[in-house]
């Protein structure tokens, strides 16, 4: 079954159970139980799927995502099929707290709403289907250190609070998962359908364990945008600068003002930055390349100084050769900070 047909289904599925309880008025008869299902010293199976709707914002800041997904979860129940003509839940939508349950418990979530007031159906088997659809704001941890050519993933974190790994255990079902093809998250892009890690989280409060299934999803910069717009214009700043290598040392004017304008210039781009590089407390990639721009910037300026006050103590000839040799250095030095901004 193809995905989308997977998602649509469950939407529909959920949707139509409002309706039933809406209709019919189904109640949960007394005497159903809210222990755990299964033999004692044999964890309850709970099968799991996510399905990625969208993808929508990444704060690097707030290290945090919007995103939109459906979270399902299917385990047996016995307890619950139909026997005879007794009266029973099949066909229901019931409100999650009425009935036993997992108590799943999304980790990271900061700011997600709900849109499926009764999300859980009954079969007859006794299966119980949860189908929640989650809208808002998760977070997740960002190692920005390769920015702007960084890729990151996307965590969402689900723990089965209150039960222990021989009490219940988490099953992937790659049926009910996956995503969508079309995401309207504009600046990254998505490079697989997820990964899938099943491990007990150790909780040190209580020394204990806990059931724990990760959903992982790799998304790398499109880094497109950051070269045109900072690292191309920052690169022609610093190729300005080099402008005074080419001018005759005795006219401080000329010198001055080219490298003025160029400190300027760098200044101004600096203060426009503010709001494309990540505010973290380490350096990326993008400051290195923007510090080490920065200080040839001021270095040219400096040799425009030199040279103007060599020639003005009548030692020309060493001026020039300053500036001959400033040609060559400078241009290597920038092709340094380069080297060591993005490739070590």
């Amino acid at each position: 079954m193809r995905p989308v047909t997977i998602l649509f289904t469950l939407v529909l599925l959920a949707a139509a159970a409002v309706e039933v309880v809406g209709a019919a008025g189904c109640e949960v008869p007394p005497g159903i139980p809210i222990t755990r299902p299964g033999p004692e010293g044999v964890p309850t199976k709970i099968s799991v799927g996510v399905y990625m709707i969208d993808l929508r914002q990444l704060n690097d800041t707030e290290q945090s995502f919007d995103t939109d997904f459906v979270l399902t979860l299917i385990w047996e129940d016995s307890r619950l099929a139909v026997v005879g003509s007794e009266p029973s839940l099949v066909g229901c939508s019931v409100a999650l707290e009425e009935i036993w349950d997992p108590r799943v418990v999304i980790l990271n979530d900061r700011n997600l709403e709900g849109k499926f007031d009764s999300p859980v159906i009954i079969e007859e088997s006794g299966t119980v289907r949860y189908a929640q659809r989650y809208q808002g704001e998760l977070t997740t941890p960002l190692d920005l250190r390769e920015f702007p050519f960084d890729s990151q993933f996307l965590r969402l974190e689900l723990v089965a609070a209150g039960y222990s790994p021989e009490e219940v255990e988490f099953v992937v079902n790659p049926e009910i998962g996956g995503r969508s093809e079309n995401l309207t998250i504009a600046d990254w892009t998505v490079r697989a359908k997820g990964e899938v890690v099943i491990e007990p989280l150790y909780l040190a409060t209580q020394k204990r364990y806990i059931p724990r299934i990760l959903y992982k999803l790799e998304v790398t910069r499109n880094r497109g945008f950051f070269v045109i717009k900072v690292l191309i214009p920052l690169s022609l700043i610093v190729l300005m600068s080099w402008a005074v290598f080419w001018i005759n040392p005795r006219y401080l004017p000329a010198q001055v003002g080219v490298s003025t304008s160029a400190v300027l210039t760098l200044i101004a781009f600096q203060f426009s930055l503010g709001y494309l590089l990540p505010k973290v407390s380490y350096l990326t990639r993008a400051d290195q390349f923007v510090m080490g721009s920065a200080l040839l910037v001021f270095l040219a300026f400096g040799e425009a100084l030199l040279t103007a006050s060599l020639a003005d103590r009548d030692k020309s000839e060493l001026a020039h050769r300053v500036d001959a040799g400033s040609r060559l250095l400078f241009p290597l030095a920038f092709i340094v900070v380069v080297v060591a901004s993005f490739v070590f």
